[in-house]
């Protein structure tokens, strides 16, 4: 058996952990919160996507997710800090806090233990436990949802819980198209998996609506799949990249391209997509292109996310590969720890 620790039934589970994660933000986050200036999401691997994706979902408050050790210097005790880590203990996620804690910046803690927790314990500082017993890119729904949950209780989202149902009823009906169950020879995301392998992905997204789903894809193209993969977002790609991308020969690159779509990406955005499709294509071999779906916009970017966790997983089982293990992260864990 490749995929020891059933990395794909996890990932095909995804909208029932929507639902669940609902139920436990709702009970374990803070009701009173006063909005701040700008939210910070501190974070790092899939401890940091939710960030990305809840900046996708809502312009109403400033966000901004932190990769690093530090908190920006225009950071103050108007804004808030949410320190995620699903392990608790992500050194980079907690020097923020500590920086935090000297600058009176309000924190919250989205942990499942570890050292966060009892820094946070330690401070006072509320703390939404994350369900146990997953990989930190696994566990996705347990850190995501907490951060939406605090942002409806700022006025940033609304109807939170209405938004998850439908995207857990939308990802309910994906199933039975993506899901393991289905047939290979009229399953999409296992024969896309058969013309990926040996191919390095070249992911099409747009700023501001599925470049989170883009970055999400891109990490789980390295973790699950153990490939290289590039994430290239209109407009910018426009600017630059689309250069050297016209001047490679088909045959002669083993690239291969995906373009996720959603109905509300800007018209110049969607008329960029259909421009850089006919001028690329030919040297490229053409694009896969995804359409989003689902009736809110939490649907549709989690059907997106949705597709590339199973397309992931896909593509490792496809070459032989064990989907879960990251030994490599491990071991740099270990040697940071000296």
């Amino acid at each position: 058996m490749i995929d020891k620790e059933n990395m794909l039934g996890v990932a095909a589970d995804l909208g029932a952990q929507l639902l669940e994660a609902e139920t436990l933000s709702e009970m374990f986050a803070p009701k009173n919160i006063k909005r701040p200036g700008i939210v910070l999401i501190a974070g790092l691997g899939g401890s940091a996507i939710g960030g990305d994706v809840a900046s996708d979902l809502t312009s109403e408050v400033p966000i901004i997710t932190l990769r690093g050790y530090t908190l920006p210097g225009f950071a103050g005790e108007k804004d808030l800090l949410i320190a995620v880590s699903y392990s608790g203990n992500t050194e980079e996620v907690l020097s923020c806090v500590k920086e935090a804690g000297k600058r009176h910046l309000p924190v919250i803690a989205v942990t499942s233990g570890g050292k966060l927790k009892e820094l946070a314990e330690e401070r006072n500082y509320p703390i939404i436990d994350a369900k146990k017993g997953f990989q930190p890119r696994s566990a996705l729904a347990y850190l995501c949802v907490p951060i939406l949950k605090i942002l409806e209780r700022i006025g940033a989202l609304r109807d939170l819980k209405a938004s998850i149902n439908d995207a857990a009823a939308t990802l309910k009906i994906l199933r039975e198209e993506w899901g393991p169950e289905r047939d290979e020879r009229v399953h999409p995301l296992k024969q896309l998996a058969k013309k990926l392998n040996g191919k390095l992905p070249l992911i099409f997204a747009s700023t501001n609506t599925t470049a989170s789903a883009g970055l999400r894809l891109k990490c789980q193209f390295n973790e699950n799949s153990k490939m290289s993969a590039h994430l290239l977002l209109f407009p910018e790609l426009n600017h630059n990249e689309i250069v050297n991308l016209a001047r490679l020969k088909r045959g002669a690159h083993n690239f291969s391209s995906i373009i996720l779509r959603d109905e509300d990406d800007h018209i110049r955005i969607k008329k960029r997509m259909d421009i850089t499709k006919s001028l690329l294509g030919a040297g490229l071999g053409g694009f896969f292109e995804i359409n989003s779906r689902g009736k809110t916009r939490m649907s549709r970017l989690f059907s997106l996310i949705y597709f590339g966790d199973l397309l992931s997983v896909y593509c490792a089982l496809q070459a032989g590969i064990d989907p879960t293990p990251v030994d490599i992260i491990t071991r740099l864990k270990k040697e940071m720890a000296r």
